[in-house]
């Protein structure tokens, strides 16, 4: 690929990303996966290394996504509350290793592990020990006052066990557990089913009537110290166990290694159990542990220089699509629904799933006895990859969205929507 080219891909790849980060971060309601934003967020990242003269400062490779939503004041943060860069192999692993050890000289280093919680990053302020203002992540800088809404979390204390100045960052998260009882709460009363836990817990606490965000089951795990008054601490290990005495409801999945093979390996664990952990994950944090490296290591704008994530690979499962049935909302909406034939997939059996809408059943190209690939990538609901083309024995069917109502037997109407004929 040319400069030229490698422009217009750029270009592409910024107005994709921007696009689709807002539907996640702003509007609560993504359009793709995670892994296949993150898979754009690489080639745009690989492409503006090879070409960096052109990197600009409006791309999300220089940015955190996410903007005050109208209704809430605004909250600037003392400390930014960054995002993390993502990696996806071992050797992406070794490799931050290498470039730490070289920036800090040291042969070795601590590192602490942590799951990564698919959730609503938020900040918690504290004056002499009570707590006084929490506020979401927004672009890193400003975010939105949440106050009223965090305070439904019982999770959150309202009053730390010492009369301290701090600010710590966590994240609010809906339980695997209880984000399935939603749905299927949702389900009962005919509405709109939730994509996944993550932006379910997002909408949940971006209320702005907070008896609203009361209702719904939100949870709180901390992960950092954004600001300690007289800081005592050098390790981020032994400030999360000194988060605990105070009374915060800290991450569980965390543990300080010494070297980087052996975080690789909690890393590696980490994967092997996430399913059974409760709350949504799709990936592990990897952080510096000595508070003073830290310090020499620095940070971007967008991202520390100390951490890192690994995302684990979605797990993805073949099946078949014995058919396609049709909900019908209280809104009247009609919602085509995938029945599978059920396969074991990241802990759950999945027996049906929905595909959104007709457009989504044709750009994928689906029909009805189709062998398909189904995938979890930290989410509870899965979703239909594609159709294994290959495997098609000529009786497979095509489905047409119906051109009346199921229900009430009125006329079905979409503009530009396909012929049966």
């Amino acid at each position: 690929m040319n400069k030229e080219e490698a422009r217009k891909r750029i270009l592409e790849l910024r107005a994709k990303t921007q696009y689709y980060a807002n539907k996640y971060y702003d509007d609560d309601n993504p359009e793709i996966t995670d892994f296949e934003y993150d898979m754009l967020m690489v080639e745009l990242r690989n492409l503006e290394a090879e070409y960096p003269d052109l990197i600009d400062k409006d791309s999300l490779t220089q940015k955190v996504g996410g903007h005050v939503k109208e209704g809430f004041d605004k909250v600037e943060h003392e400390v930014p509350l960054q995002s993390l860069q993502d990696v996806f192999t071992i050797e992406d692993l070794r490799l931050f290793d290498t470039r730490v050890r070289k920036e800090t000289e040291k042969d070795s280093l601590n590192y602490t592990v942590e799951g990564k919680i698919d959730g609503l990053s938020v900040a918690l302020e504290y004056v002499e020990g009570k707590f006084v203002r929490g506020a979401t992540r927004g672009d890193g800088q400003i975010g939105e006052d949440v106050t009223e809404n965090l305070k439904t979390i019982k999770n959150i204390p309202k009053e730390l066990n010492e009369k301290i100045n701090i600010t710590v960052r966590g994240e609010v998260f809906i339980s695997s557990k209880d984000f399935e009882k939603m749905n299927e709460e949702q389900e009962i009363l005919e509405e709109k089913t939730f994509a996944n836990a993550r932006n379910a817990a997002a909408g949940s606490l971006r209320q702005l009537d907070s008896k609203k965000t009361a209702k719904r089951p939100l949870d709180i795990y901390i992960f950092n110290v954004q600001k300690l008054e007289n800081n005592e601490f050098n390790s981020h290990y032994e400030q999360l166990k000194y988060l605990e005495k105070l009374g915060f409801n800290v991450n569980p999945v965390k543990k300080l290694c010494n070297g980087i093979e052996s975080a690789i390996k909690e890393i590696e664990r980490i994967g092997e159990i996430r399913e059974s952990l409760g709350f949504g994950t799709d990936g592990a944090v990897i952080k510096v542990d000595n508070l003073d490296l830290r310090e020499i290591l620095g940070t971007n704008f967008k991202t520390p220089r100390w951490a890192i994530a690994y995302k684990y690979p979605p797990e993805r499962k073949e099946t078949i699509l014995k058919d396609i049935t049709c909900q019908v909302g209280r809104t009247g909406a009609i919602t085509p629904m995938a029945i599978l034939e059920p396969v074991k997939l990241a802990g759950s059996t999945i027996s049906k799933t929905t595909l959104h809408n007709e457009d989504f059943i044709i750009a994928k190209d689906l029909r009805i006895g189709d062998h398909v690939i189904i995938q979890k990538a930290g989410d509870v609901i899965p979703e239909v990859v594609e159709a294994i083309k290959e495997k098609r024995t000529g009786e497979e069917k095509e489905f047409i969205m119906p051109d009346t109502c199921p229900v009430c037997g009125g006329p079905a109407v979409r503009e530009n929507r396909r012929s049966s004929n």
